[in-house]
């Protein structure tokens, strides 16, 4: 009964997890060997590494210039330059539409349980 009484009661809005986000620099890189998560580097994969973020967090990556987006996969550490927020796969720097320029501006958020892995990089 208390399962039916929260169904009709929470809107979609009221249930969503709510996301944490950082804005800086991506990259994207074409690693051809074993990734910091132990798998092989696939540059076709939606896969991004990031310094702090646990292996396997899906984070949800926004091109600042454009508004693409798509969600990626942490399977990497990185990236090791200052100012880089995130570095992504050669395929989600397609997908995202910035394979020439090399970087771009980015929002990323994760949701709310991995906050306390987001330090700096206000948006």
């Amino acid at each position: 009964m208390l399962i039916v009484l929260f169904a009709f009661v929470l809107t979609p809005q009221q249930i969503q997890v709510s996301r944490t986000a950082q804005c800086g620099e991506a990259s994207w890189y074409a690693l051809h060997s074993k990734t910091a998560s132990g798998e092989m580097m696939d540059p076709r994969k939606f896969t991004a590494a990031h310094l702090t973020l646990p292996m396997g967090t899906n984070v949800h990556v926004t091109n600042l210039r454009n508004g693409k987006t798509l969600t990626v996969r942490v399977n990497d550490r990185g990236p090791y330059a200052k100012s880089r927020l995130i570095d992504l796969s050669r395929a989600a720097a397609a997908e995202l539409d910035f394979l020439n320029s090399g970087v771009t501006q980015v929002r990323i958020s994760v949701s709310s349980e991995f906050s306390h892995y987001m330090n700096g990089h206000s948006c």
